[in-house]
């Protein structure tokens, strides 16, 4: 009798210790973490022993299931259902996201042309933009709700944009990552910024920092614009746009996905605060939820409000100890960050179109963060100064 006994406390510890370490996990890698406002640092120390982790508690189910079976300690449809919930958990933590519910387009991306894409567009529809060599791509923001990811071959050069609804942030990177090729998937977010992987490295990478936690790995930035679709298809009437079209429970399911986050967005848009409460929301410089233009260079950050370009279309300045230009096309309603370095001199810019053409010669594009929302902008980069 006192074996039973043992045998049976023994199963209990099992089902509780795997069924918490289970749960767990669901919650760090889902949105119900950032709701309970988890450390974001326990995200980035458990997601690289995630699959031993998953291993040794798939294990210790399979263990229960063997003891019950043998000695039928405990009722059965408890242990299978046990079962269930444990499988479901590993799932959840290790499978669903990346492959099944937000599944990124790093390689398989595919592209229509401007004219189809016309027919299914609206004229104010928000789009995000990389130009390189001439070569136009077009990323429509409803389309990228779902993948957040898509890549392409652009001007020669392999590029994947980004995306983070909950930041209202585009950003596209380049492929090669250290050298190597990268895979880029969704894991999750921290601070409502999105968190990426690579799957060819293991490493995680923050969106907005562009980097890994401890800053050793980084993405290399590509210059990216926003505007309307009736700007881009002016533009760059010869460009290609992002689309994705999937059918039966795939597309049911990105349906369902994107009714959803169009719901419980609207309030994190719109009300006063953010959807996930994670953020310092210390810095009441401006609006919380006004959307900014950011610029990057060397450490140094500047946010941009959009009233002040109204009055300063044409703004040459220093970021990070780099000559720069802001060029705001009211008529686009896109901004245009470029260097004023040309031919090894510094210049002053005093007129310029929408392709970098200006008075001096062909400008160069640099990265800039268009239309982040102030409150994800200083919560990231709290150094940041406004309008300088």
């Amino acid at each position: 009798m006192s074996d039973i006994r043992a045998s049976v406390k023994i199963i209990w510890a099992v089902i509780v210790l795997s069924f918490a370490a289970g749960l767990f996990g669901v919650v760090l890698f889902t949105e119900l973490g950032q709701f309970l406002n988890l450390p974001s640092e326990w995200l980035y120390a458990v997601y690289p022993n995630l699959g031993w982790a998953s291993v040794l508690v798939g294990i210790a189910a399979l263990f229960v299931l063997y003891l019950n079976f043998r000695h039928k300690l405990l009722n059965r449809r408890l242990v299978y259902g046990y079962a269930v919930v444990i499988a479901g958990m590993i799932i959840v933590t290790n499978y669903f996201v990346p492959e099944i519910w937000l599944r990124g387009h790093h390689h398989t991306a595919e592209f229509i042309s401007v004219t189809d894409a016309d027919q299914m567009l609206e004229e104010d529809e928000d789009v995000f933009v990389v130009e390189i060599n001439g070569e136009a791509r077009a990323y429509p923001r409803d389309w990228m709700m779902i993948p957040h990811i898509a890549g392409d071959t652009v001007g020669g050069e392999e590029v994947v944009m980004t995306y983070c609804a909950l930041s209202n942030l585009p950003l596209p990177f380049s492929s090669t990552v250290m050298g190597e090729e990268s895979h880029l998937k969704v894991v999750s977010q921290v601070h409502n910024n999105l968190v990426m992987v690579d799957e060819n490295s293991g490493e995680l990478y923050q969106q907005i920092t562009s980097s890994t936690l401890d800053g050793s790995g980084h993405l290399d930035p590509y210059a990216a614009q926003r505007m309307p679709w009736r700007s881009f298809k002016e533009i760059y009437p010869e460009g290609r746009v992002f689309h994705v079209v999937e059918t039966g429970l795939l597309g049911l399911l990105d349906k369902v996905t994107y009714a959803m986050f169009v719901a419980t967005l609207k309030g994190h848009y719109e009300g006063e605060e953010p959807l996930f409460p994670t953020l310092d929301m210390d810095d009441n410089r401006l609006p919380a939820k006004e959307k900014i233009w950011g610029v990057n260079i060397n450490g140094e950050q500047v946010a941009y409000t959009s009233s002040f370009l109204d009055k300063n279309p044409l703004h040459n300045t220093n970021v990070g100890g780099e000559p720069v230009l802001l060029a705001w096309f009211p008529e686009y309603e896109t901004l245009g960050v470029f260097s004023r370095k040309l031919d090894g001199r510094t210049i002053d810019v005093t007129n310029v179109d929408v392709y970098g053409e200006s008075n001096e010669g062909k400008l160069n594009r640099l990265p800039q963060y268009p239309h982040v929302f102030w409150m994800i902008w200083s919560h990231w980069y709290p150094e940041s100064s406004i309008n300088s």
